[in-house]
């Protein structure tokens, strides 16, 4: 069973996604140095990634992860460790506890019919407790004649962050920009914080050409479209667009959607969800960051 699929974007480094499902739900990264290699997300959980990189490099592998939703980290327990921002560690260790099992139900649900009775329980890893070590904004990674450089992009999640490979002209991104950047979340940021996390990438912009993020890929211009778009939402001038929610409820998306549809009415390309009492930080508060990690030991 042949569970991943994999594009080469740039000399040693390689988009990946899975291959049996219909259409591709996420997407993770492999950037290869002379000395090591780092994974960038590991999607669903779908198959053994970890044995599917030995294919693509003979390097030690790493895992950094752009934020701590499951279908960004999903495919972390068949690895030791992984690399998180300190503000989602709490968020992902509240997640475990799933059994390989479970997820291969999920992946069979999802499949292609032709593949449904080629999935294997014994390829999923339980969602177990794992080494979680914390990242910082302008913390570097040293491959080996690649670096890749830690921004923090606050905004979909708390700690949410993107990699910037200079070598390259990537940033890997995550969720952190893209077509559908979802603030809509308890653990999402304000909006002003969020338009803080754009003008930081704004400064970057001319040390990339491409974004490749966590379900698309974008030229760095999106950047300037979502500013555009945030500052609307923050003057009251933007569309409130009703959709549903992604934990139900109704929510607002800055940008008018086409009916029963994904993209934007005017063409664009940045849209953005988002629950109106969150566009401020309430004055003088800030919500602490709490590891209650010993419920998981």
């Amino acid at each position: 069973m042949e569970y991943f699929k994999s594009e080469r974007i740039a000399d040693g480094c390689y988009m990946i996604s899975n291959s049996f499902t219909p259409s591709t739900p996420a997407l993770c990264y492999l950037v290869e140095g002379d000395d090591c290699a780092l994974l960038i997300d590991t999607i669903m959980g779908f198959g053994d990634l970890k044995a599917y990189c030995a294919s693509l490099t003979d390097k030690p592998v790493r895992v950094i992860n752009t934020h701590a939703h499951f279908d960004h980290f999903g495919g972390n327990f068949h690895f030791d460790s992984c690399i998180l921002h300190h503000k989602d560690i709490a968020f992902f260790m509240g997640q475990l506890g799933y059994t390989g099992k479970q997820i291969a139900d999920i992946a069979r649900q999802q499949a292609l019919p032709e593949y449904t009775e080629q999935i294997s329980d014994d390829d999923f890893a339980d969602v177990s407790p794992i080494k979680v070590y914390p990242v910082y904004g302008g913390d570097v990674f040293d491959l080996g004649g690649v670096t890749l450089e830690v921004i923090e992009a606050g905004g979909h999640t708390a700690g949410s962050i993107v990699l910037l490979d200079r070598k390259h002209r990537i940033l890997f991104a995550g969720d952190a920009c893209n077509g559908n950047t979802l603030l809509e979340f308890d653990n999402s940021l304000s909006i002003a914080e969020y338009m803080e996390t754009l003008l930081r990438l704004k400064k970057y912009q001319s040390e990339f050409d491409m974004m490749y993020c966590g379900h698309e890929v974008f030229d760095n211009s999106i950047i300037d479209e979502a500013i555009e778009t945030v500052a609307r939402v923050l003057a009251d001038t933007d569309a409130k667009c009703e959709r549903p929610g992604m934990t139900g409820g109704t929510v607002l998306y800055a940008a008018e959607k086409i009916k029963d549809g994904y993209e934007r009415v005017d063409g664009k390309r940045f849209n953005m969800s988002y629950v109106p009492d969150k566009l401020t930080v309430p004055t003088g508060e800030k919500a602490p960051i709490t590891f209650d990690i010993m419920k998981q030991m």
